[in-house]
């Protein structure tokens, strides 16, 4: 019987139900008023709704659940009719946004699909009734489970629950067929190894010959969607297996520089305790350090990164291998020109020394236990006494030197700025005593320092 607010049942699947395990029906319990809003509201059409994919998957591994989408039994203009503020985000393929609290779900009328002729897409999609058919069509068994949420069952046709007590990755139906009907399917298999606090799972040995032997799928792919995929296994808990995996078969090859089965150097790299700290974005970098800046671009660009993403790599690309010296002043530029990216840097120049990686633009023989050291002295490295923003502006500086505006008042400018920060000048004053003493009247602006790292 239905609990108070609950929904009545919906259209009943055409699949036999499974109870559902104790944490399934505690989360169930917990669901956004929202949510039943929708199920009674599509019951009362007639018609069936099921909670599907990957909200399915995480709660029964006992992850959390961030986002929630739904299969229907109703088509997508009888879903936009019944819910009139819904967005039509994928509607040629049966999906529409129902809006929340705050939140968007997406729903999507079962269907059936034709071949897949591009490797891509299905060249036809039909509506259906059949939560049979529908979860025949999904990737792999622990995705193709869904959620009765009025009955508070579930259906399990390939036996995900199986596979997940295995810890194991199985292709729904004929894994060759499953991976040569979208080529992305190759590194989604890779992403679900990776299973947080749960460690690696395993491919089964049809999965793993699949996509072995047809990696060249990924041809077919657009660079956005392998960028997504690939920086969401970068991000795992486990993204060191995952990788070395990926490698060892001949996937990564596939869309980025070199030849990867050999590369155990940078591989290990992925495997230092320090890089746990980082984002995926700035583990790839450590990936791509013994590549040329020229190569870097190159892959960056064809994966179709942001500006945004391809700048921030690029930096630490070209910071690669570099260290300032041990004294104060250079620490204290090092710190005062990289900001919070200065321990972040060191770091990473840790774990590149510590697995013998040399920086295609690097130099210097300091290895690991070095760099420790300089980590010692930054963290130690006191604050300035003014901070790091300059004591001085152009038109003071104009007025002591008689200097019209132009690049090299703003070179002396900088200049001073520099020397404020290796000195730790206080004030003004402090700053007008070191200017007297340069000789910028004798010598060429080009010539002057700069507030930079590495200079």
């Amino acid at each position: 019987m239905s609990g108070e607010g609950w929904p009545n049942p919906a259209l009943e699947a055409d699949i036999p139900a499974l109870p559902c395990p104790p944490n399934v029906i505690e989360w169930l319990e917990k669901l956004p008023p929202q949510i039943l809003e929708i199920a009674s509201t599509i019951a009362q059409e007639g018609g069936g709704i099921w909670i599907v994919g990957g909200a399915v998957r995480d709660v029964c591994l006992g992850i959390d659940v961030h986002d929630i989408d739904f299969a229907v039994s109703l088509k997508p203009e009888h879903m936009m009719n019944i819910f009139p503020n819904s967005l039509p985000t994928g509607i040629d393929y049966g999906t529409v946004s129902l809006r929340g609290d705050g939140v968007f779900y997406e729903a999507t009328t079962l269907r059936t699909e034709s071949a897949y002729e591009d490797g891509r897409r299905p060249e036809q999609v039909s509506w259906g009734v059949s939560l049979s058919e529908d979860l025949e069509r999904r990737d792999f068994t622990i995705n193709a489970m869904a959620i009765d949420i009025a009955r508070k069952v579930m259906h399990d046709p390939h036996h995900g629950l199986q596979d997940m007590e295995k810890g194991m990755l199985r292709a729904v139906g004929q894994a060759y067929r499953r991976i040569a009907e979208d080529g992305l399917r190759i590194l989604r298999a890779y992403r679900f190894l990776d299973r947080g606090q749960a460690g690696v799972w395993k491919f089964d040995s049809e999965l793993s010959e699949a996509l072995r032997q047809n990696s060249h799928m990924l041809k077919a792919v657009t660079h956005e969607r392998i960028w997504m995929e690939w920086l969401k296994i970068l991000s795992g808990k486990n993204m060191a297996k995952v990788v070395e995996k990926m490698a060892h078969d001949g996937v990564l090859d596939c869309f980025l520089p070199g030849e990867w089965s050999a590369q155990h150097l940078r591989l290990a790299s992925l495997d230092h305790h320090y890089i746990y700290e980082f984002d995926g974005l700035t583990r790839f970098s450590v990936l791509l350090a013994e590549c040329s800046s020229i190569e870097v671009e190159e892959a960056l660009l064809a994966l179709k990164l942001s500006n945004k993403e391809r700048t921030y790599i690029l930096q630490l690309h070209g910071r690669f291998g570099t260290l300032p010296q041990e004294t104060l002043a250079s620490m204290r530029v090092f710190r005062a020109v990289l900001a919070e990216r200065a321990e972040q840097h060191l770091k990473l120049e840790i774990i590149l020394r510590s697995r013998g990686i040399s920086p295609a633009g690097g130099s210097g023989s300091e290895k690991a236990d070095d760099v420790y050291g300089l980590l010692e002295t930054f963290e130690a490295l006191a604050p300035l006494k003014s901070g790091h923003a300059s004591l001085i502006d152009g038109h003071w500086l104009m007025e002591r030197t008689g200097m019209a505006k132009g690049k090299a008042l703003g070179r002396l400018k900088t200049w001073l700025h520099r020397l404020q920060i290796e000195r730790d000048l206080a004030d003004s004053d402090e700053v007008e005593a070191v200017l007297c003493a340069l000789h910028w009247t004798e010598e060429n602006h080009l010539d002057w320092p700069k507030l930079q790292y590495p200079d």
